[in-house]
């Protein structure tokens, strides 16, 4: 008995795993990520479509994730495409999604059919969430026209449930989070989407007398979806009665999502990252409604009071002081953002102090923090490619590239950022970046990579840090299982103290840009060899604290019950 609680009780059935040994070694001078897609059996290309007419669809697709589809503890692969005629996205097309299951970190196999989420849809973003309770992970897609949930049915396959749970509102979606924001423990749907733009119905845009990808600002956005969980398997779609879908020129033009409690009073809001409209920062009143809070809070615009073009976000405690500051990417010539918390209610832009402004010259979409090298604080990644693929000759005065190499800056511990010096040969390639995704795939306790691109399909970079013969790296992985309130927990933090050093973390699968991420918590210890103590505040407000556990160990840890 430790702090009051039963840690034999508590954890009897939940140490999944012990500490495992990765998929081989790697080189000292190999870099600390390596490429592994051909290797591991993933054969992804993406379909866009693109063929001279410029829809704006095609620039925005290239999303994915991780989903623990049959529940064997290993992190499966699910990546979207778009499809072959972009003008008619609106309806299904002939290139299919597909989903890859993971063999225990040794490869993965295709399975889209077997299972049944081969969407022929145009697909952007997807959120992973066990929406009805039922110890299995379901999958909603965002798609161009009607997007598509898809209920696990525990067997290894799936049923398109969209019609019978009342998700039918068409649009042009891009991300999605699931979220507890009522508190009544079943986890809500909120999907950001971004234009009101039809493809076959949109007039094209010229220059010089040549086709071009239409700006966005020659559009309005389109409103965001709320849908609240009924818990019955269907939802109620709240969207204007919550405040969260303003119509006309007042929406945004949404792109990326990250729900978590940014005020402190136990309730989800939402910060949405939108393109050439001032970003939304929703706090939730707790009533049902939401007001935008990010004008007051200094998150909605630049530090030169421009709107900018919002990519993806990601939020993390930078400074140890248990807030979440929040990371934006935009578009090359404009720097990406980081907010940081300076008190209740007001944030500062923070980019040039972090060393983050060598964004100026790159188009940044996903971005992830995580504890990559697994000293004890957040690094930062973030995949960046342009979305005109002539910009190399329209704009031959700025030098911005189409294709871009990803970035990976290393935290100093501090909230300052420097790249990695061997980051791996993928950090020196050029891809059309697009979602970026953070999972340990292979369950040996460090951070990995799923870059989604347009022109090279799925990338997936292995973590080498625990596969290196010298290294001092540990770490705690922890999966939360909520009783009181949605099994997945999302919303709830975590802080653990090893070291002498206290982090912050944040339970939520969907952040970056049209991606799920691992949905467990990742922590570095550094040379720490135990966690002297770990205080769990659960998404329904319960408070679980811990002490002494030791490390480089994968923790189910359940919430308690009345």
């Amino acid at each position: 008995m430790k702090d009051g609680i039963s840690l034999t009780g508590l954890f009897t059935g939940a140490l999944l795993l012990a500490v495992f040994s990765g998929c081989g070694g790697e080189p000292s001078g190999a870099g600390l990520f390596s490429d592994v897609t051909r290797e591991l059996g993933i054969d992804f290309s993406m379909v866009n479509g693109a063929a001279g007419e410029r829809f704006v669809n095609e620039t925005m697709v290239g999303g994915g994730g991780w989903i623990d589809y049959d529940g064997d503890g290993w992190l499966d692969l699910y990546l979207t495409s778009g499809h072959e005629t972009p003008k008619y996205a609106e309806k299904p097309g002939a290139a299919k999604n597909r989903l890859y299951r993971n063999l225990a970190g040794t490869g993965f196999e295709d399975v889209t059919e077997k299972a049944g989420v081969g969407d022929r849809r145009y697909s952007n973003g997807i959120a992973v969430a066990d929406y009805d309770n039922d110890g299995d992970q379901d999958l909603f897609v965002a798609n161009v026209g009607r997007s598509t949930l898809y209920r696990n049915r525990g067997d290894g396959g799936f049923d398109d449930v969209t019609v019978a749970a009342g998700l039918e509102r068409e649009g042009f979606g891009s991300s999605a989070a699931w979220l507890d924001y009522d508190r009544d423990g079943h986890l809500d749907l909120f999907v950001v989407r971004y234009l009101e733009y039809i493809p076959r119905l949109a007039r094209p845009c010229t220059e010089r007398g040549n086709r071009v990808y239409c700006h966005p600002r020659l559009f309005n956005g389109q409103g965001d979806l709320l849908y609240r969980n009924r818990g019955d398997g269907t939802f109620e779609d709240v969207s204007e009665r919550s405040g969260l879908s303003l119509g006309g020129a007042n929406d945004g033009k949404g792109l990326g999502v990250l729900a978590a409690d940014f005020d402190g009073d136990g309730l989800q809001d939402l910060y949405v990252a939108n393109d050439t409209t001032a970003n939304f920062l929703w706090r939730n009143r707790g009533d049902g409604t939401f007001v935008d809070v990010a004008y007051e809070w200094g998150v909605a615009l630049s530090s030169a009071g421009r709107a900018q073009a919002g990519m993806g976000v990601d939020g993390a405690d930078l400074n140890g002081d248990g807030w979440l500051e929040i990371h934006v990417t935009n578009f090359s010539r404009e720097t990406n953002n980081l907010f940081m918390r300076e008190a209740p209610g007001s944030y500062t832009e923070a980019v040039q102090g972090s060393s983050l402004g060598r964004s100026f010259d790159r188009l940044g979409f996903g971005t992830v923090f995580g504890d990559f090298d697994l000293d004890g604080d957040l690094d930062l990644s973030i995949a960046n490619g342009h979305v005109d693929d002539m910009v190399e000759i329209n704009s031959r005065e700025t030098g911005i590239s189409y294709l871009q190499p990803p970035d990976l800056l290393l935290n100093d511990g501090k909230g300052r950022f420097s790249p990695a010096p061997q980051p791996g040969a993928a950090f020196g390639k050029e891809y059309v970046g697009r979602g970026l995704a953070s999972a340990d795939y292979d369950n040996d306790g460090d951070l990995d990579l799923l870059l989604c691109t347009i022109d090279q399909g799925a990338v997936l970079l292995r973590n080498n840090q625990n596969s290196r013969e010298k290294t001092t790296s540990n770490y705690l992985s922890i999966r939360l299982v909520g009783s009181r309130g949605a099994r997945d927990a999302y919303g709830s933090t975590v802080v653990v103290e090893a070291g002498g050093r206290s982090q912050h973390l944040l339970c939520q699968a969907g952040r970056s840009y049209l991606t799920s991420v691992d949905p467990r918590l990742n922590i570095g210890l550094g040379d720490s060899a135990r966690a002297e103590k770990v205080t769990i505040t659960w998404a329904s407000g319960q408070v679980q604290v811990l002490t002494d556990l030791a490390a480089n160990r994968q923790l189910v840890i359940e919430e308690p019950g009345e």
